[in-house]
């Protein structure tokens, strides 16, 4: 079973389980000990697993190594849905005036504060 907390090596600080996951997932760290300490990967190997990421995503699928409630590492499939190809987005209409009328009230505050500063 994972312990609570995971150890950096390489910063010296403790990290919950999932952040640990997470950094390993955006190929950031790797395990040292499985659950137990993770360390820092340089820039060079940064890319290399990230290109490597990059491969296995050419489906619309990729797989996690997860560690179970039992302990025991397993490959999971995770579904693409972040990134497809030739989706764009296009907010509603109603939603970019009400962002644009809210920097207008930001801006309007600021010159508030600052004459009144």
């Amino acid at each position: 079973m994972a312990s609570a907390r995971v150890l950096n090596l390489t910063t010296k600080c403790y990290l919950k389980v999932r952040q640990a996951e997470g950094r390993i997932e955006n190929c950031v760290s790797e395990w040292v000990v499985q659950g137990k300490s993770i360390r820092d990967l340089n820039l060079a190997q940064i890319v290399q697993r990230r290109s490597q990421a990059a491969r296995q995503q050419e489906g619309m699928f990729y797989w996690v190594e997860v560690i179970g409630k039992d302990g025991k590492t397993k490959m999971v499939k995770k579904p693409i849905y972040a990134e497809l190809p030739g989706l764009i987005f296009k907010p509603a209409p109603n939603a970019q005036a009400s962002t644009r009328q809210s920097f207008a009230l930001l801006k309007q505050a600021n010159q508030f504060c600052q004459a009144h500063a």
